[in-house]
């Protein structure tokens, strides 16, 4: 367990890891996409304010080129009739301004731009946006405009520079794998947790398992033990053959009642077991079994009371041969534990308007310890551990909890003020089949 345990939490801790890998980096992806659009719509910004300025011939001062320069990381080159303005730029960049001012009018004359010669269709001309490297493979946004002006002709090159994502983002990287590290051992934790709590019944189970088998082979093995001990004591003592032969009976016995329980709870399991209801007087039902465990009770020196409410208990939709072999399990236990001079009850009561019929079973017996009580309907579990007394097998009260579930009720146990126990069954009181629960 504590092996699957391990793989199922490295599983769920890898899987989950790789969907939050996959969103951050669809976060990173979308804001490199969003950063790329950020620096383009900067670019055009600086484009058309300074285009815009040029054509309406306000007047740019050198501060406020240089200013705009440094802001933006930009190289602003104009031209007044192929003669550069005073304005000698910021010194800003990778590579010489006026090797990438050359560039970009390289490029642009490849389009058929000239920043000397006026625009022959139109007052002005632009070119397509393009990008330009410089010596140290930094890249650069670039765009020309060639306008009429007066008698002349001004011309306008602007560039910017495209810092890399990487260094834009660089804080936004560090901060998402900052995130996915402290989610990965958050979800390991989780993982292992969550794992352990869905093992948890598989673990209960095995360990059921583990405990029924045994209790099941030391049930088993003491039988046999006897039948294969009384064997060979026949042949070598003849004259305790008939002794023998009956203690060899009464084991055979007892091993095939553990097998007829074992079979009935396996049907149980495989919900194959099924019961058949009738209508039934319940009044009827409990006299008969008092009546029936009346002779028992006197040859043990036990009192048996039955107490029965005034009115008529209304008839029930049960398997009556069920509901019998449940009471009989009670009794049977109660006589084995309460000592002789004492009393067993057998008490019934309609609860929740009548809606519910309540059986009890109360003894003056040993009672059950308080640690017991939680374990009581498990199978093959016996307060005494060392399973020295042949008369019970510790599945009775498994095989009465069954039989009262799948009649839709409910079996409990207490420990009676004055010493002794009480078995409480509750049936659901249905007056038709129709009502009956389905199974």
């Amino acid at each position: 367990m504590k092996h699957l345990r391990l793989r199922l939490t490295w599983l769920y801790t890898v899987t989950a890891s790789l969907i939050l890998a996959l969103a951050m980096t669809g976060f990173l992806m979308l804001r490199i996409h969003e950063t790329k659009q950020e620096q383009l719509e900067l670019f055009y910004s600086t484009w058309n304010m300074l285009s815009l300025r040029l054509q309406s011939d306000t007047i740019l001062s050198q501060s406020f080129l240089a200013q705009l320069e440094v802001e933006r990381q930009s190289v602003i080159h104009i031209e007044e009739n192929g003669i550069p303005f005073l304005y000698q730029g910021s010194p800003n960049m990778l590579t010489n301004r006026q090797t990438l001012v050359e560039c970009a009018k390289n490029y642009a004359a490849k389009q058929g731009i000239a920043g000397s010669s006026a625009p022959v269709s139109s007052s002005s001309i632009t070119s397509d946006l393009f990008i330009l490297k410089g010596d140290f493979q930094e890249q650069y946004y670039v765009m020309i405009l060639v306008l009429a002006h007066r008698n002349g002709v001004r011309s306008l090159c602007l560039l910017m520079y495209i810092p890399p994502v990487w260094q834009s983002l660089k804080g936004t990287f560090f901060l998402l794998c900052g995130l996915e590290a402290v989610g990965i051992l958050v979800l390991l934790l989780v993982s292992w947790h969550f794992v352990g709590w869905s093992l948890r019944p598989i673990a209960e189970n095995n360990r059921k398992q583990a405990e029924f088998i045994a209790a099941a082979s030391h049930e088993l093995r003491s039988p046999l033990a006897v039948l294969r001990s009384a064997i060979p004591a026949i042949l070598t003592v003849p004259e305790r053959k008939a002794a023998l032969l009956h203690t060899m009976d009464l084991e055979c016995s007892r091993m095939s009642r553990l097998i007829d329980d074992m079979l009935l709870l396996a049907s149980a399991d495989a919900k194959t077991w099924n019961i058949h209801p009738q209508k039934t007087d319940m009044d009827t039902l409990l006299i008969e079994i008092y009546e029936a465990f009346l002779p028992v009770c006197h040859e043990k020196q036990i009192s048996l009371y039955l107490d029965l409410p005034e009115e008529p208990i209304p008839c029930l939709w049960i398997d009556p041969e069920r509901i019998r072999q449940v009471l009989s399990i009670l009794l049977d236990n109660a006589l084995f534990y309460t000592p002789a001079g004492k009393a067993i009850s057998i008490c019934a009561h309609l609860k929740n308007h009548s809606r519910y019929l309540v059986m009890q079973v109360n003894d003056q017996g040993c009672g059950i310890p308080k640690e017991n009580l939680p374990y009581i309907f498990d199978r093959f579990y016996r307060a005494d551990k060392a399973r020295s007394g042949k008369e019970h097998f510790g599945l009775g009260l498994s095989i009465a909890k069954e039989l009262v579930i799948l009649h839709g009720g409910n079996i409990t146990v207490a420990n009676n003020p004055d010493g002794g126990s009480c078995f409480s069954v509750t049936l659901p009181a249905q007056s038709s089949k129709a009502e009956y629960p389905q199974t």
